[in-house]
């Protein structure tokens, strides 16, 4: 009889325990919160994890630049959209040419899309290359172009400052002024005997002489050498 009541209350302990570190364990779960803690720019933000602070920038959406029109409403739609939340968030690529990941949002209590938000009411434009022409971003840009809303209401070429999300063009400053300077000349056959005769001429290039773009000598009677028959 004693060692059964013993028995009976190590049971009750183990379940009291196992219970109690199941308590635990879900309060620790609990207070591991995972959110935006940061925007950067319209669209560009920091996701703070439970090891790591992620940046990330939303897919399928662009925004204007600083000091373009629509700046200061497409970062203060941003930040209150995304701040201090915990939306799902879908990563369509790893990494951008900004080391950025790119990814799909969706806010956790109203399940509306950021992206097609902000496309929607004007804030931003659809990137239509990233999205393969996505059918519900293409929907909501026709949307606010047909309303005027936000951008399209704007007087202003946004494409014509290159993107932000665009690969880094290579220049070559030297190269280019050269090509830029660069003025065709034409060169003519100068013979050892002061004979010039033009390109196409069944003299040119034929015996002792020179190439040259200011001869000296004589015009040969056939080409016309510096003045073309």
């Amino acid at each position: 009889m004693l060692i059964r009541n013993s028995l009976l209350l190590m049971l009750c302990l183990l379940i009291t325990l196992d219970f109690l570190l199941a308590a635990d364990s879900d309060n620790n779960q609990t207070n591991q919160k995972v959110e935006i803690v940061r925007v950067i720019k319209p669209g560009v933000f920091d996701l703070q994890t439970e090891s790591y602070l992620v940046r990330m920038r939303a897919w399928g959406v662009e925004f204007p630049q600083r000091g373009q029109p629509g700046f200061q409403e497409a970062i203060t739609f941003t930040e209150q959209s995304l701040l201090s939340t915990n939306p799902k968030i879908e990563i369509k690529q790893e990494f951008d040419i900004q080391n950025m990941k790119v990814v799909d949002i969706t806010h956790s209590k109203n399940g509306l899309n950021f992206s097609r938000e902000a496309i929607t009411q004007g804030f931003g434009w659809h990137l239509e290359k990233e999205t393969n022409r996505f059918g519900p971003f293409l929907l909501a840009q026709l949307k606010a172009k047909r309303l005027n809303s936000g951008i399209w209401a704007n007087n202003f070429n946004y494409r014509q400052i290159e993107s932000p999300t665009a690969m880094p063009k290579p220049s070559f400053p030297g190269m280019m002024n050269r090509m830029n300077n660069f003025v065709p000349t034409l060169s003519y056959w100068e013979t050892s005997f002061g004979k010039i005769h033009r390109p196409g001429c069944s003299f040119y290039q034929r015996g002792r002489g020179k190439l040259t773009s200011k001869p000296q000598g004589i015009d040969c009677r056939i080409c016309g050498g510096r003045k073309a028959k």
